[in-house]
């Protein structure tokens, strides 16, 4: 066979593995790689920005459980990627940054767009490469796949110059390579289950709490066998929301102290606190809620993720659904029935009771609008088979809080970067993994503007979704913190921003927008976006006063503690 370039053993490779899209945004440095991708049909989704294309390549991941691959050239195009890379290493999404980059001949030689970009890769990837020989390339392709799938997922890199691209090779002159990812399924201990029975047979009051590893390890039918042989109360949180339905009398929704889920009270008052494949970060107040006296039983399929913020009673390393299977057999075989029936009437009364205020606001028809009015309206429109991706601040929150998610994989959100401008790209590449799937966005004004051009960059790849723009006119979380710190009366500065006609706009690109000011319209205009068949914007301006649970939860974190 005839030698080929560098970047056509790129893309062959990748198709081999099963690639079908990628997103990108062009440079000369990578044009071998553009030559190569129509002689394998392998989708293009070029964005405006790398940017884009890297948030849209984490979603795509997430949400498809396999590594998604963003390409783009050296210098720029790279150091473009570093929020979204960051964002999903701290996300643990899987994602292949693939990268142009300056000649090997150049190097320090002041050429143009040089820079060390491995080492800028390393501190927000599971594992960064440069690729010096052409015939080594499948090779690190094939293996950047499996490391960011393989065990906690993750983000990697891999650096290519450009004589490593332009450079051609025969395939039978290639150094040898696998294409196999392996079973990462790993299991635990017959001690360590046995061990855990014995902790749910003694508890009186358990409490079970699944994230993101439980999405990741197909969990969520092992877990619904599991709160058939323990009835429990159960809370979910990041992309582990789903995996345990919302609308399983079990499961009361958010992990979240700020959410009106009764989460305080009850961890508060549990025994034994189950953590399937979630870290104790941030968003679930740090298990700061968790009664001291609660024996806590971490599963996770990170040995270092074990004890973190909380020391752990039983640690279980191995990956959330096998070992979930495990603990249904065991419980299956033993004699004992688990029955925590008085605990879960009192806890389902405590969870009643909060939401009976968030129902009440969801369902308000009064203006100014509240931002879980138009939550509830999505929630209506989309039902349980529709996808949902939120950007924002506090309208992220009320979201997080009252949205029912019902399906494992249909809520995206961003993470602990606590990133804004997600939400275009994050709907982008959730629609682009599932095209035949209703895709909305919720967001706010000043996020929503942050990546707006890949709103083109979907009507161009035909991948139609709608967003509705909770449109505060500012930066609401901020500027509601300044007031809480500093006073109303205070003079701000640079937290507003004007009623952008973000409706308007999309219609000048070719896409479909309405503005609606009425609440009870909210749902019939998401209907119509919809119909519409193209990207959609619905503007809704809402109460500017409303301030989310979190906004005055994060302000006292970090103002100065007073002194005794």
């Amino acid at each position: 066979m005839a030698s080929q370039n560098g970047g056509w053993h790129v893309v062959n490779t990748l198709h081999k593995l099963g690639v079908s899209d990628i997103f990108s945004l062009s440079g000369g440095h990578i044009n071998p790689i553009y030559d190569a991708i129509a002689d394998f049909g392998i989708r293009l989704i070029d964005t405006h920005h790398e940017q884009g294309a890297a948030m849209a390549a984490d979603a795509y991941g997430r949400v498809k459980r396999q590594p998604a691959v963003c390409l783009v050239t050296a210098g720029p195009g790279f150091t473009n990627t570093l929020t979204g890379v960051a964002g999903a290493y701290l996300s643990n999404s899987p994602l292949i940054i693939l990268s142009g980059k300056s000649g090997i001949e150049e190097h320090d030689r002041l050429p143009l767009q040089d820079i060390d970009q491995e080492a800028m890769a390393v501190p927000v990837t599971k594992w960064a490469r440069t690729v010096y020989d052409t015939k080594r390339l499948p090779e690190y392709i094939a293996l950047a796949y499996r490391k960011a799938i393989s065990g906690k997922p993750g983000p990697v890199y891999i650096g290519m110059p450009y004589e490593v691209l332009y450079g051609s090779c025969p395939e039978s002159k290639l150094d040898p390579y696998g294409l196999e990812v392996p079973d990462y399924r790993s299991q635990a201990s017959e001690d360590a289950v046995a061990g855990l029975v014995s902790m749910l047979t003694n508890a009186k009051r358990p409490v079970l709490i699944a994230g993101s590893g439980a999405w990741y390890s197909g969990a969520d039918e092992a877990l619904s066998r599991f709160l058939e042989l323990a009835p429990m109360p159960c809370f979910t949180l990041n992309f582990g929301r789903g995996v345990v339905p919302d609308d399983n009398p079990l499961c009361y929704g958010a992990a979240s102290p700020s959410a009106p889920v009764g989460f305080k009270k009850i961890t508060s008052e549990a025994d034994l606190i189950l953590l399937f494949g979630i870290r104790l970060t941030l968003y679930i107040g740090w298990g700061r809620t968790f009664s001291p006296d609660a024996k806590i039983v971490q599963v996770d399929i990170d040995p270092g993720e074990i004890g973190r913020n909380r020391p752990v009673d039983l640690g279980v390393v191995g990956d959330v659904g096998s070992v979930v299977e495990q603990l249904n057999t065991c419980i299956e075989q033993s004699s004992t029935p688990l029955d925590y029936k008085t605990w879960v009437e009192r806890t389902t009364e405590w969870r009643g009771e909060e939401w009976s205020e968030a129902e009440r606001i969801r369902a308000s028809g009064k203006k100014p609008i509240h931002g879980m009015r138009v939550v509830k309206a999505v929630e209506d429109v989309l039902g349980p088979e529709g996808m949902l991706v939120i950007d924002g601040g506090d309208i992220q929150v009320w979201s997080d809080g009252t949205y029912r998610v019902r399906r494992p994989g249909h809520y995206v959100k961003g993470g602990l970067l606590g990133c804004m401008g997600v939400g275009v790209p994050f709907a982008l590449g959730t629609k682009a993994a599932y095209p035949d799937r209703q895709v909305a966005l919720i967001s706010g004004d000043g996020a929503l503007g942050m990546n707006f051009m890949e709103f083109e960059t979907a009507l161009r790849h035909k991948l139609p979704f709608v967003a509705v723009v909770c449109n505060d006119g500012a930066w609401g979380m901020t500027k509601h913190q300044l007031e809480i710190s500093y006073g109303k009366d205070r003079k701000m500065v640079g937290v507003d921003l004007p009623q952008i006609p973000f409706h308007e706009l999309i219609k000048t690109l070719g896409g479909y927008g309405e503005l609606v000011a009425e609440p009870g319209d909210i749902a019939a205009a998401i209907e119509r976006g919809f119909a519409s068949g193209l990207p959609s914007i619905i503007n809704v301006p809402i109460d500017p006063r409303a301030i989310s649970p979190a906004t005055y939860a994060l302000t006292e974190m970090m103002m100065p503690k007073k002194q005794d």
